[in-house]
């Protein structure tokens, strides 16, 4: 099979990877394609934007590349000539030899230290046509072999349709998260480290918007920004403001964003035993599934009704049936509190 074929074949595979992976696995599944083409044992993808003379690395994805090499990477950030190289030619393939990644004192020292012997490395701007995705391969060891000619073609040819399935993965997973029915009560967004607004569905400018009617649209507030900061101290805690969850995916953060709901004046043991009693079961069968007493779950159902300020069963089901798309238990929460700061101040990426 030729370079061709690989390539329509490669191409095959990534796009259907883009609308069937998860962003946590997609840019180690996608490399490991790209592997079997442009062959490289060490990789790295992320997003840069220039920043006082230098830059800031705003994602990070390693590929067989320690957790030290980031580290290593801010501490001689300020003399990383390839960078401003891959920064001022956009969509062009530079091939960096071993003399290359020696080429100032702090490459020396990063590359040496990884035994990093040649890299092609493409960038592409991103929409606010400062920060911009690269893509950097590498060969390692003395044995290692330069790139050829025919490998920067094929780098050149792939980068474009990476950066397109990077974007439709991203897409296809906030679609997912989307939620349907009458009730829309959660939003998601892929946010960088700058809390720049990499791509959201369609809910989260909407929800937002209602929490910060100034807010600029392109990077977070800046109250829910340095929220992201905090470490966790509550799943479910009561306000009348918005309810965000977050984890890492991908390189970026992942934003589950909600309006807060009367369910969040429950306990997570009174939430519990809603759900269950929402659920038809008795007290009998709540109590074996909480290891609690009978007596004790009827106690907890009566404190549930006297905050949620309903008097039966079926006014509960219809609380638990509307508000079920809820921030997810298992994410790190923050709630917003009541505040009209805008954030706009800030720069955005869309």
């Amino acid at each position: 099979m030729n370079n061709l074929d690989d390539y329509n074949e490669l191409l095959l595979q990534l796009y259907e990877l883009a609308i069937t992976a998860s962003p946590q696995t997609f840019q180690t599944a996608t490399l490991k394609l790209v592997e079997q083409i442009v062959g490289f044992d060490r990789a790295w993808w992320g997003i840069m934007a220039p920043s006082g003379g230098g830059f800031d690395l705003c994602s990070s994805h390693r590929y067989e590349l320690p957790d030290e090499f980031e580290t290593q990477w801010e501490a001689i950030k300020s003399d990383d000539s390839l960078a401003r190289d891959a920064h001022w030619k956009p969509r062009t393939t530079i091939n960096f030899d071993e003399k290359g990644l020696r080429s100032t004192p702090g490459l020396a020292e990063l590359n040496e230290g990884h035994d990093l012997r040649h890299a092609l490395c493409t960038s592409i701007y991103l929409r606010d046509r400062k920060s911009f995705l690269f893509i950097s391969l590498f060969r390692s060891g003395s044995r290692a072999k330069a790139f050829g000619v025919e490998d920067v073609k094929m780098k050149q040819l792939m980068t474009p349709h990476l950066y397109a399935a990077w974007r439709a993965n991203l897409l296809a997973d906030l679609q997912r998260k989307e939620p349907g029915g009458k009730f829309s009560n959660k939003a998601a967004a892929f946010v960088d480290r700058r809390g720049m607004i990499v791509c959201a569905n369609s809910s989260f400018a909407t929800m937002l918007s209602e929490k910060w009617p100034s807010w600029g649209g392109r990077r977070l507030p800046a109250t829910l920004f340095e929220a992201l900061r905090l470490e966790p101290t509550s799943s479910h805690t009561q306000t009348h403001d918005l309810r965000v969850g977050w984890r890492q995916e991908g390189g970026l953060i992942c934003l589950e964003v909600g309006r807060s709901s009367p369910i969040d004046k429950l306990t997570p043991r009174e939430r519990e035993i809603a759900e269950y009693f929402a659920q038809a079961q008795s007290y009998k069968e709540i109590a074996i599934r909480t290891s609690l007493s009978p007596l004790t779950v009827r106690h907890h159902l009566r404190t549930i009704y006297s905050k949620l300020e309903i008097e039966d069963k079926a006014q509960l089901v219809r609380l638990i049936d509307k508000f079920q798309d809820g921030i997810s238990v298992s994410a790190n929460s923050y709630v917003a509190p009541a505040t009209n700061s805008s954030g706009t101040d800030f720069l955005g990426l869309m």
